[in-house]
């Protein structure tokens, strides 16, 4: 059975250079590395990771926790997510919790008795106390869970609902309809997308009603709630900001069935941008979210705090931009 020695014999190498590749661990040059990978592909050699996991103490396994990878933002997020591992060879385990608390509450059990090297929770339903002990390396994406040992990368929320209710200042509204997500956890930094859509407006002297609605991640659902909490007053507003996607294109459905003619009547801003915002008609006009740049930023973070580095603990929120569709 062939070993490291043999490939090290073979490309002239330390066994100790060939570990140090296969194990991601300290420098080594790009020379170096392909020269590795080339010599255990002539040699037909693969390494036993199971071994190499129980030796080095490390898997070069991570895993995302996300509400649901069917959902367009986060199915765009895991893909860039699983990009950055395979530059840094690491893989990918794909934890979905449907926004349950048992779901999500196992999986962090499970995990916590993997060999994994660390976790990117994306799913919210479990609280801070949960986390509070947790054996692994995480970072948080959007939620804070008052733990200086878990950062947090997020986009500039507030500046989102901002940028939003300017634009539709901009474009004349006078009176806005916004469509939040769930308002009553204060861990979400996503809330920031209504208060500074709502500061905006007190300042600038613009009437704006908020709804808020629970996270299903659905057209379907969206439009369920849009017809039974705001179809009756739909024609009270003249513009309106959603905190996703999903939810400005069931609104929008909704107000040509209405025949409440967007944008000339009616105007509609989302947030998130991704690929479903991209290829619906018509083109949204949104805030997007740098969903790649969030990704590294995720990965970067967790490999930083896997090495025994300390990144920085808080915050990090990252510039979101307005997206000039045809619903404004």
């Amino acid at each position: 059975m062939l070993t490291i020695k043999d490939v090290a014999r073979e490309a002239h190498l330390s066994p100790t250079t060939v570990s140090r590749v296969l194990n991601n661990r300290g420098y080594i040059s790009e020379k170096t590395r392909k020269l590795v990978y080339d010599t255990m592909e002539k040699l037909n050699y693969h390494p036993n990771k199971i071994a190499r996991s129980l030796q080095s103490n490390t898997s070069n396994l991570i895993a995302i926790l996300v509400p649901d990878s069917s959902n367009p933002f986060f199915g765009e997020l895991v893909t860039c997510v699983e990009r950055q591992c395979m530059k840094h060879n690491y893989r990918l385990i794909l934890c979905n919790s449907f926004d349950t608390y048992e779901k999500e509450s196992r999986y962090l059990k499970l995990l916590q008795e993997q060999n994994i090297d660390g976790l990117i929770a994306c799913s919210h339903i479990l609280d801070e106390n949960s986390y509070k002990n947790i054996s692994l390396p995480v970072v948080s994406f959007d939620k804070d869970y008052r733990n200086d040992k878990i950062p947090i990368v997020c986009s500039d929320n507030y500046l989102g609902g901002t940028i939003a209710a300017q634009h539709l200042h901009e474009k004349g509204c006078k009176r806005l309809l916004h469509i939040a997500g769930p308002l009553t956890d204060k861990s979400l930094l996503g809330h920031g997308r209504f208060f500074g859509f709502k500061n905006y407006c007190e300042k600038n002297g613009i009437d704006v009603v908020t709804y808020s609605t629970e996270n299903h991640f659905s057209v379907e659902y969206y439009r369920e709630f849009i017809l039974s909490s705001v179809r009756e007053s739909l024609d009270s507003f003249d513009g309106a900001f959603c905190s996703n996607d999903l939810i400005a294109f069931a609104l929008f459905q909704i107000l040509q069935e209405q025949n409440i003619p967007v944008p000339k009547a009616f105007k509609v801003v989302g947030f998130d941008h991704t690929i479903f915002t991209k290829t619906v008609s018509p083109k949204l006009t949104t805030v997007a979210q740098n969903i790649p740049l969030i990704a590294e930023h995720l990965v970067n973070t967790l490999l930083e705090m896997q090495n025994g580095g300390s990144p920085e603990r808080g915050v990090v929120k990252l510039d979101v931009r307005l997206i000039r569709g045809e619903t404004t």
